[in-house]
């Protein structure tokens, strides 16, 4: 029987996190009861598994970062220069593109977790040695500002939503848009 609760309540904690990523990247206002309705699932679990507003926007974060380790952790090995790693960086995230406006958001919500800026700042860190590593190569202009880069390559992400929400575009397709984006505003 334990065995069976552990599911369910495994299943109820992702349906509520995925109710909560899609309701509060259209609301950040949205409440508990809106996203339990939203979970289908029943206030009680929901309280049950999440105490307050804070706790499930910090759950729903870590689960965030957790898929962009998880999509991205193969690019080091399978990449031959940063430029492609930077490609595959695109093909790897943009697929995630509720995750990464729930993350880019966080700041709407004023929640200040330390561990969660511990594990941001890493990725940051992670996407500016890449640029880095670029500049090194020569596949990208080492005169531009590392800091511009980073904040230019999330910004190619916006343009890929509305896109795939309003035209329907292919992953593929926005991921050579932005990846080709990318490399005509920053070539050597």
């Amino acid at each position: 029987m334990e065995k069976n609760t552990d599911a369910r309540i495994r299943r109820s904690r992702a349906a509520i996190i995925k109710a909560g990523l899609e309701l509060l990247n259209k609301n950040n206002e949205a409440s508990l009861t809106d996203i339990a309705n939203h979970a289908e699932v029943g206030r009680a679990t929901l309280y049950r598994l999440f105490e307050t507003k804070e706790e499930l926007i910090k759950a729903i974060a870590f689960d965030c970062l957790i898929r962009f380790d998880n999509a991205t952790v193969h690019i080091e090995s399978e990449s031959h220069s940063a430029i492609e790693a930077i490609h595959l960086l695109f093909k790897a995230i943009m697929p995630l593109a509720e995750e990464q406006q729930f993350l880019l958001n966080l700041s709407t919500f004023t929640y200040k977790d330390k561990e969660l800026q511990d594990i941001v700042k890493k990725q940051e860190l992670g996407m500016r040695y890449l640029v880095d590593r670029a500049k090194q190569e020569g596949s990208i202009d080492a005169s531009v500002p590392s800091e511009w880069i980073t904040h230019v390559t999330d910004a190619l992400f916006y343009p890929a939503w509305v896109l795939r929400e309003e035209k329907n575009y292919s992953y593929e397709t926005l991921v050579d848009l932005a990846f080709r984006t990318f490399c005509s505003g920053f070539k050597a």
